[in-house]
């Protein structure tokens, strides 16, 4: 699953361009190619319009050339809704890889409607890495809270292209249905659902390659066992399915929809194989 070719979105904001310089430093790693893509939004006059996309390539080409050494690449600008162009570009492309920033937070308006990174990142067929911390380097340690989905299998397998030199963790969080009512953890109920889940997890990383660790069993919740998780180890890149369990509003497992709004580091995002 190597990486060829990469689409960064830019708002031309700071938060893009930690996206552009991750996004160009993968490149580098990886000789892909960069595609930059921006959008002038058109609900304003045209004159306005004209001199904003003048701007906004110069401006990507003062970034892009300032990081991308040894890393070919194009900018493209283009004008309309910012979200409908920029799911059109991303599912129509040959990217092998979409590269976001963070969205502005807006308060108590982000809880009422998608973000514009949210829409994109939900609407997306391709692996979406967005993007949160400055990129100084190769990532070092990679976290996947794994459900036995095709699509954290995609996320993991993505992330392994983008960082093969890193540390990786797997992890799966299990608990019996009812355990207050079953006997708790060491009934003969539980102990029948962890021997399940010890044969469902091996069959799942069955096709993974054998350089990757054994995904560990957590008797834990899935919320409380992330933030140990992240706390113990300390990744830079958490791997996750689009959409394993739960759904909420945004079109995302809810579980992924919340790291979407709040990531504790970059976050790659990947969905099931019947989608790539």
């Amino acid at each position: 699953m190597s990486i060829q070719s990469l689409l960064i979105a830019s708002d031309l904001s700071e938060r893009s361009d930690r996206a552009m310089r991750r996004g160009f430093l993968l490149a580098a790693e990886t000789g892909a190619k960069v595609k930059v893509f921006s959008v002038v939004d058109d609900a304003v006059p045209e004159w306005l319009v004209a001199e904003l996309e003048e701007k906004s390539r110069k401006l990507l080409e003062a970034t892009a050339s300032s990081v991308g050494t040894n890393v070919e690449y194009e900018i493209v600008v283009e004008r309309g809704d910012p979200i409908t162009k920029l799911v059109e570009i991303v599912n129509t492309g040959d990217s092998d890889l979409v590269v976001v920033g963070t969205h502005r937070s807006r308060g108590l308006f982000d809880g009422l409607r998608q973000t514009t990174v949210e829409s994109v990142i939900c609407q997306s067929l391709k692996p979406v890495l967005l993007v949160v911390a400055p990129a100084i380097g190769p990532y070092g340690r990679v976290l996947a809270p794994v459900s036995f989905s095709p699509a954290c299998h995609q996320a993991v397998a993505k992330a392994l292209s983008l960082a093969p030199d890193a540390s990786f963790r797997l992890y799966h969080a299990w608990a019996a249905p009812f355990e207050g009512l079953t006997g708790g953890r060491v009934s003969d109920f539980a102990r029948a659902v962890e021997r399940e889940t010890v044969v469902q997890a091996a069959s799942w990383a069955e096709s993974l390659p054998a350089s990757l660790p054994k995904v560990d069993l957590v008797h834990e919740s899935v919320g409380s066992s992330l933030h140990r998780e992240i706390r113990s180890f300390s990744p830079d890149l958490l791997a996750v399915g689009a959409n394993t369990r739960n759904m909420s509003f945004t079109g995302l497992g809810s579980f992924t929809a919340d790291l979407v709004r709040d990531p504790p580091t970059d976050l790659l995002i990947a969905r099931g194989a019947d989608l790539q």
